[in-house]
């Protein structure tokens, strides 16, 4: 998969950013390719070196005229996961677009079927990610204002970095109370994590269980998820305090309470 790195506004007009602010950037836009680029190689989530060698970036240089760089994503190998070409295009766009708040409808089967199998590893790998995006962020505002990622042959953007997706990833504000139904697509019951399905947001959310929680709240989120596992998705309805951005966009949810409506209308 090749791509192209555009810098745009600031600096980047003057076909220059600043040395130190535009490699911070790149390197974390790198880390976030070879993290997706390790889950389709390997089918494993993992956060730091040594990443498997079927999965590499490469930095190519720049286009003549203007301050885009080439990067290219390459997997080698038995591909775990299946995913090359169109997958890991589509894979790449939908978890980069999750971590930021955005949604994004997959076409790919291969992805489609991953992300219904392997609910649980897609969704780590969100938040394996989010050090890297916010790494990806350090030029914009300081040498440009936004980068934009983009493929290279049809030249369809991936996503977009700018002040709003920055905002998203660092800013947060209370916004209060809030119950609604839900699907659980994960769970960490040691950290007391997970993430779960808004349908109304077509994506998922994380969230953490307050200590002061219903005492029946894990063990209601638990049942909810070995049933999505099971095929035998069984909504549930949480009671929990909104963790919005400072446009209003969720951005997480702390629970208090989960109760289980899979019976009701």
């Amino acid at each position: 998969m090749e791509l192209i790195i555009s810098f745009q506004g600031m600096d980047a007009d003057d076909h220059r950013i600043e040395a130190y602010a535009g490699i911070e950037s790149a390197a974390g836009i790198a880390r976030a390719l070879t993290l997706i680029a390790h889950f389709a190689s390997t089918g494993k989530v993992r956060h730091r070196f040594p990443f498997s060698p079927d999965a590499q970036v490469f930095l190519e240089g720049t286009e003549e005229g203007s301050f885009n760089w080439r990067m290219v994503v390459q997997i080698s190998g038995a591909l775990a996961l299946g995913m090359a070409g169109n997958a890991l295009y589509d894979l790449t766009k939908s978890v980069i677009a999750t971590a930021l708040g955005e949604s994004y409808e997959v076409s790919n089967s291969t992805v489609q079927s991953a992300m219904k199998s392997r609910s649980g590893d897609y969704d780590a790998l969100v938040e394996a990610i989010e050090p890297a995006l916010k790494k990806a962020h350090y030029g914009i505002g300081e040498t440009a204002t936004k980068i934009i990622i983009r493929e290279k042959s049809e030249r369809e953007v991936i996503i977009e970095l700018d002040a709003r997706s920055k905002s998203y990833l660092f800013d947060s504000a209370d916004g209060g109370l809030s119950s609604q139904d839900v699907s659980v697509s994960s769970l960490n019951v040691n950290d007391r994590t997970g993430r779960a399905y808004f349908l109304d947001l077509r994506r998922t959310i994380p969230f953490r269980i307050s200590r002061d929680a219903a005492p029946d709240t894990m063990s209601t989120i638990s049942a909810s998820l070995n049933s999505y596992a099971n095929n035998q998705p069984a909504p549930i309805r949480l009671t929990f305090k909104r963790i919005e951005a400072t446009d209003g966009r969720l951005k997480r949810v702390e629970v208090y309470r989960a109760e289980d409506v899979s019976d009701q209308d």
